[in-house]
């Protein structure tokens, strides 16, 4: 199948997927001791990824634009998201864009529709963020996997029940914030 089919076919699994999760419950999951809900959500998405492509190794030879589950931490706030990162395989990873999955709903940081409520939303919690995806990329030097917080590191070990955990560097942050229960999911991927 064409890099676009499979890429195409992806996107309509999240979509899948997306509408049933309860976004208030996985933001306070993903900022929790019990984080078994930001998990199962993380592995679904995960293990979709795999489904579609065959693997969970990727090399630049293997796509251009792909997009990944990740785990996203905002680094002033500490506060913990899923998400999906869109990244250039080509050019060693190169971060593209992100959707977070937050309290809101599906929020696209690059996209056209974005609100302004959104927009600081996004600036409020996460902006500037890191993040780690669930796959193994050849020669991405964007993302630093050799000092992924415990908690990040908790919620990708589990996509990988069988492997040894990945290390961490042992910090832990209380970002634990109040979500608005009353915030609808949002727009699914497009």
């Amino acid at each position: 199948m064409k890099e676009k089919d499979l890429r195409t076919i992806y996107i309509e699994r999240l979509n899948a997927i997306l509408p049933t999760v309860d976004f208030t419950k996985l933001d306070q999951s993903c900022n929790s001791k019990d984080d078994s809900y930001a998990k199962e959500i993380l592995k679904q998405m995960h293990d979709s990824c795999v489904e579609v492509y065959g693997m969970d190794y990727f090399d630049n030879h293997s796509y251009e634009f792909i997009e990944f589950p990740a785990v996203i931490r905002g680094r002033n706030t500490g506060h913990i998201g899923l998400g999906i990162v869109t990244l250039d395989l080509k050019s060693s990873g190169e971060h593209w864009g992100t959707f977070f999955l937050t309290p809101k709903g599906v929020i696209d940081q690059g996209g056209e529709k974005l609100k302004p409520s959104e927009s600081k939303y996004l600036s409020t919690v996460y902006i500037p963020y890191d993040y780690w995806y669930t796959v193994s990329v050849e020669r991405d030097h964007y993302v630093d996997f050799d000092n992924v917080p415990e908690k990040v590191a908790a919620l990708l070990n589990h996509c990988y029940p069988d492997q040894p955990e990945m290390e961490h560097d042992c910090q832990q942050h209380n970002g634990e914030t109040e979500p608005n229960p009353n915030q609808q999911n949002g727009p699914v991927m497009g």
